[in-house]
């Protein structure tokens, strides 16, 4: 299912702005999602190949990516 409403680019500044939030988002760390591909910007890459992803606590909606193309709902390393 995909949640964005717009296109995302996948870019080394969106990586960077992405990483400020997933590097210390609950679910990021609790599911080990930088062992997995894509290791960031879901939104743009699409969800997490990691298996059973056990939701945690997430960060999508303080992200500058998030806010900055008016996104909706969050959790994008299990749905995109």
């Amino acid at each position: 299912m995909k949640i964005a409403t717009v296109s995302i680019e996948d870019t080394d500044e969106n990586r960077q702005i992405c990483m400020k939030y997933c590097g210390i988002c609950p679910n990021y760390k609790k599911n080990h999602l930088g062992e997995h591909r894509p290791d960031c910007l879901f939104c743009a890459r699409g969800g997490s190949d990691a298996p059973d992803i056990r939701e945690a606590r997430c960060f999508c909606l303080a992200c500058e990516v998030f806010t900055g193309h008016s996104l909706s709902l969050g959790h994008f390393c299990e749905r995109h």
